[in-house]
């Protein structure tokens, strides 16, 4: 066994015993040192203040409820059935349906007001 193999572990050894050896013995008190408590006590007014546990706050998170939102309700509404153009004349266009379009510059305009454009034959209005 090398040299320095053994000197690592004699060394750990060592230095446990020796804190064990100090662990057992005793400070020596002055016989003039002022008694325990009055050494915590504070000296000077940098001196740290003594240890205080913090103060308990009930948790503001355990107090909010979260709001419950009502179900959505989804209504489907179906799609208008196509209008397809009928007979157009310069004023407008007959649509399928009975109502007339009328012209105005290269736009259509319904009874109800919506801008139409003739696509291939079929009213398109968005």
């Amino acid at each position: 066994m090398d040299r320095h193999d053994l000197r690592t572990p004699l060394l750990a050894i060592a230095l446990v015993l020796a804190g064990a050896g100090a662990a057992g013995a005793e400070p020596a008190q002055a016989a003039d040192a002022p008694p325990a408590a009055a050494a915590s006590a504070p000296s000077r007014a940098g001196s740290p203040r003594p240890y205080q546990a913090p103060i308990v706050v009930p948790s503001a998170a355990g107090q909010i409820r979260v709001p419950t939102l009502p179900a959505p309700t989804i209504t489907v509404r179906p799609v208008p059935p196509p209008t397809f153009t009928g007979r157009c004349d310069s004023a407008g266009c007959w649509n399928s349906d009975g109502t007339r379009a009328n012209a105005i510059g290269g736009a259509l305009v319904r009874p109800d007001g919506r801008v139409c454009q003739d696509v291939g034959g079929v009213l398109q209005c968005p």
